[in-house]
Order: structure tokens, then C-alpha cells, then sequence
């Protein structure tokens, strides 16, 4: 995909853990593609706390950003063609409600990562999106990417909407085209598609360390039990999302009989595994629709 705009600005507003992995897969790849469109990076944060942890995490690459602690941030923001907003979605109302802000944010494309916010409610906080009959236009993305975007293989969740125009949604796309994979889902899909994706995560952190420390336990070192088991995890998945295979059918091709494959298949489920999964599951999709 082309980016239909040859030079913008980004300013990320809140440039917190996810900001920083997103300008940190940006400038990866933007250094080492070929034709790229020219793009002048800037990263906003509330505290020189703040401050000093995202320079730490930019390193070499923080003198292509610049950082701004604290001060005005309508200043930064009135030169900006993308803004991303990073900071808590529960502190959304009291950021709309600055002095100006609105005001400021207008007709620029505004891509939002906070989770559970939809497009109407970051219309309704800001102001009038594309589409609408009447104000300036301002154009909104809802987007949720993974941590994964700071090695440019994040999975990146796009609400579909009719609240940006045609090259707003082009550029917004191709940006995080930059840092992995796309999927888009309907807008009222969204919050599920977003608490499944933290679950995964949440999953995985578990699994992983759990299969770590018992990996030790039984004499292997832990960095040599964490790369097998992140690779298995890896090698696994990849499978089911390339090798057209599913959970059963790879379930099957893996177990041998009296193998260990389902010899360790039947220890989890004789723990309830798979039950306590799909309620973790459920449990992030409820709690996400209450955000």
C-alpha cells in the first residue's frame, strides 16, 4: 500500500509504553523500506519521569523525535497532521475539555488507541467527524495495535467507520501497515475484538512462565526454556495462521499415541484448562463493554 500523502507530522499525545513502540517500529521501518513518504515525529508527555523513559527506550533514534514534557501541548498539536492519542481512555472528557483543544484538533486525522472509546464517543468529546452535515471537519480511527508494533509485528485491530475520509483511512492504515499485520472489524465488534487480543496476551504471559519455571525446575536454564517455548508458541501458531491448520487438526497431527503431545493435553484438561481459558476470554470481553 501507498501512503497518499508524500510528507506529514505525527504528534503522539500521551506517548506512553504503546506510543513508544509505535514510533519505535516507525522509525525501523521508515529507515530501511525504500520510498517513503517524509515524516517529522513528535512525542508528548506529562512528566520529565515520562520524559526520561521515552528517550531511554528511543536510544539512538530519539534525536528523530522530538520530546516534549509537559507545557503546551496545543502548541505541538496545531502543527500536526495525525494525532494519536495515548493517554488512559478514562481521562478522555478532562483532555476534550481543555481550553482550545477541540478547537485545535480540528480537521486533522485524529487516531485514537484508547480501549473501549468508540468513534461516537470521541466525536461527541471532540467535535464533528467526517460525514457529519455541518462544522469543520475532523477525521477519527479507532485503532488498538499489540506491543509488538516496537518490532514492527504488531496486530493491529482498525474499527471500520464512516468517520474519516477515503485518504485519512489510507494513511492511517498505511502507518500501521508499517508495524505488522491488519485486521479490520466493525465497529461494534470492536471492544470483543480488543478484550480477545488482551486476553491472548494475558494467556500467553501466564503460559509461558508457568512452562519457564517448570522447565528449570527440571534442570534446564531458564533463557534456554524461555527461547523453547516462545519458538514452540511461535512455530505452533504460525501453522494455524498460514499452514491452514486449526487447533484440532493440529491437536491430531501432534499426538502420537501414548506421545507426550496428549499426554499433556489430558493433564490440563484434567486441571480444567480449557474451561478456565474461555472464562478468562469472556471476562475481558465483559470488561471491556464496562470500560
Amino acid at each position: 500500500m501507498e501512503c497518499p500523502w508524500p510528507s506529514f507530522h505525527i504528534v503522539v499525545y500521551g506517548c506512553g509504553f504503546m506510543g513508544t513502540a509505535i514510533l519505535q517500529g516507525l522509525l525501523k521501518r521508515t529507515q530501511n523500506a525504500g520510498k517513503q513518504p517524509e515524516i517529522k515525529y513528535t512525542a508528548w508527555v506529562r512528566s520529565q519521569t515520562s520524559l526520561k523513559r521515552l528517550q531511554h527506550e528511543l536510544g539512538e533514534a530519539c534525536g528523530q523525535v522530538h520530546c516534549v514534557a509537559g507545557g503546551d501541548a496545543l502548541e505541538i498539536i496545531k502543527s500536526a497532521d495525525v494525532v494519536i492519542l495515548g493517554f488512559p481512555p478514562d481521562v478522555l472528557r478532562s483532555v476534550s475539555d481543555l481550553p482550545g483543544m477541540c478547537a485545535t484538533l480540528q480537521e486533522k486525522l485524529i487516531i485514537s488507541l484508547l480501549a473501549g472509546v468508540s468513534t461516537d464517543q470521541l466525536v461527541d468529546a471532540f467535535g464533528w467527524g467526517f460525514g457529519y452535515p455541518n462544522g469543520p471537519i475532523t477525521h477519527y480511527l479507532r485503532v488498538i495495535p499489540s506491543i509488538g508494533a516496537k518490532i514492527n509485528d504488531s496486530v493491529t485491530l482498525i474499527a471500520e467507520t464512516k468517520s474519516a475520509g477515503p485518504n485519512e483511512q489510507k494513511v492511517g492504515a498505511w502507518i500501521f501497515e508499517q508495524l505488522g499485520q491488519l485486521q479490520w472489524f466493525p465497529e461494534p465488534l470492536m471492544n470483543e475484538a480488543t478484550a480477545v487480543g488482551a486476553a491472548c496476551n494475558a494467556l500467553m504471559m501466564v503460559a509461558v512462565d508457568a512452562i519457564v519455571d517448570a522447565s528449570v525446575a527440571e534442570g534446564l536454564s531458564r533463557s534456554a526454556a524461555l527461547k523453547l517455548a516462545t519458538s514452540s508458541l511461535r512455530s505452533a501458531s504460525g501453522l494455524m495462521l498460514n499452514g491452514g491448520m486449526t487447533p484440532e487438526s493440529l491437536k491430531e497431527a501432534m499426538s502420537s499415541p501414548k506421545g507426550i503431545t496428549i499426554s499433556s493435553v489430558l493433564e490440563l484438561e484434567r486441571g480444567h484448562a480449557h474451561p478456565a481459558i474461555s472464562d478468562t476470554v469472556r471476562h475481558a470481553i465483559h470488561y471491556t463493554r464496562n470500560m
